[in-house]
């Protein structure tokens, strides 16, 4: 039997703990709705369509399923480490709005013998057993065991496709904050290797929002496809022999789900650093074709308009037989969002338009079997030779 001023102090420090709060930015149009579910929320200020909000720790997974089940954001809002970071946010709009009109570099569509014999060696049963490798995991959850050994076979089969190529790396970066690393390959660039291109998706997988860390959570759509179609670009990009004269950057994001946090700190670290990003592409969730009239669908909002133009003229280049066209995705809905905030050029090019997405994401049945595909991953390949052709184009100096 415990004295009983440790059972006096246990009950005080489970009191203290339930009562912490954080800071989130949210899209105002989901305040309304988010306070008639959560009593812990305060709302502290908005501006230009963006909320910061005080809530308790402990309702930040509810949030992120919420947000997913109501607004069809994963994971919807962005998750702060400071009032003042969140109150950044709101000052930041100026900024937002010429991320999305501003145009980094010249597009061109000039390598077209390179990326043709490319685009022939992406392969249907390459990505498929990506997506069924990752889904074995019983989740990918960013504070599970599980979300750190999925992170470091992904690492593993990253540096076993390049072999021993002296102009490729790949490294984990560490979070100090959870458990659950961000994965980063680099192929350095020849002739501009500080202007950086970014090729992310986030790896974390997660259902429900009781007990993550033993939920079963395969997501093999949400989001493993778009981890999958990454790992076939790098090694269609390997095997031939490519070297870009910009730098190249594939990043497998940690703790998307849950407000962002990988793809925000990675960001954060590049635009204090002064980074040169000229093009940011996220894929997340490539493998259920959810609308019959779309092939793929670019979002619109929190993105820049030039380089999704230029990606769908890549896509009437390249891939003819496809159709594309536009969706809205919300505020902070993947790790895009932390780009485009930081004042870097960022596109999501998604497997459907919003309405049609996938309905068995954040549950069991995100499996293979249930995205539509009959098991395969021909609509993720769609994907990955978009991919490939974005990175030969922009990886190429006239």
């Amino acid at each position: 039997m415990k004295p009983l001023w440790m059972i006096v102090l246990f009950f005080l420090s489970m009191g203290s703990f339930a009562q912490e709060h954080v800071f989130i930015t949210i899209g105002s149009d989901a305040v309304e709705e988010s306070f008639k579910n959560f009593n812990s929320f305060k709302s502290l200020k908005s501006s230009h369509g963006v909320s910061v909000l005080k809530i308790k720790s402990e309702d930040i997974e509810r949030l992120s399923k919420f947000m997913h089940e109501r607004f069809d954001r994963c994971g919807g809002f962005i998750l702060h480490s400071s009032y003042e970071e969140a109150l950044g946010i709101l000052s930041t709009h100026k900024l937002r709005q010429e991320t999305k009109k501003k145009k980094s570099i010249t597009y061109n569509i000039n390598q077209s013998s390179m990326v043709q014999s490319m685009l022939s060696l992406v392969q249907e049963s390459s990505i498929r057993e990506m997506i069924l490798e990752l889904s074995k995991y019983k989740n990918r959850y960013y504070k599970s065991k599980f979300g750190v050994q999925s992170q470091e076979f992904i690492e593993k089969k990253w540096k076993s496709i390049i072999g021993k190529k002296s102009y490729i790396s790949v490294r984990s970066y560490e979070h100090a904050k959870w458990p659950q690393p961000s994965i980063i390959l680099t192929i350095e660039g020849k002739k501009k290797k500080d202007e950086h291109i970014i090729i992310g998706g986030h790896a974390d997988s997660i259902a429900g929002w009781f007990r993550r860390e033993s939920a079963t959570a395969p997501g093999a759509d949400d989001n493993a496809s778009g981890i999958a179609t990454m790992t076939e670009m790098i090694r269609i990009l390997s095997q031939s022999d490519f070297r870009p004269d910009r730098t190249i950057k594939f990043i497998a994001y940690a703790a998307e789900e849950v407000g962002l946090l990988g793809s925000m700190a990675i960001a954060k670290e590049y635009k204090e650093k002064n980074i040169n990003v000229v093009g940011v592409v996220q894929f997340d969730m490539t493998n259920y074709k959810g609308s019959k009239d779309l092939d793929i669908v670019f979002m619109s909002d929190y993105t820049n308009d030039a380089q999704n133009e230029f990606l769908g003229s890549l896509v009437d280049k390249y891939l003819p037989d496809l159709t594309w066209g536009y969706s809205r995705c919300g505020y902070a809905c993947s790790d895009h969002a932390s780009w485009h905030n930081a004042g870097y050029p960022a596109s999501m090019p998604f497997e459907s338009a919003k309405r049609d997405m996938n309905g068995h994401i954040h549950t069991s049945r995100d499996t293979i079997d249930a995205v539509g595909s009959g098991g395969t991953a021909h609509h993720a390949q769609k994907f990955a030779k978009l991919g490939v052709a974005f990175l030969v184009e922009m990886g190429k100096l006239d």
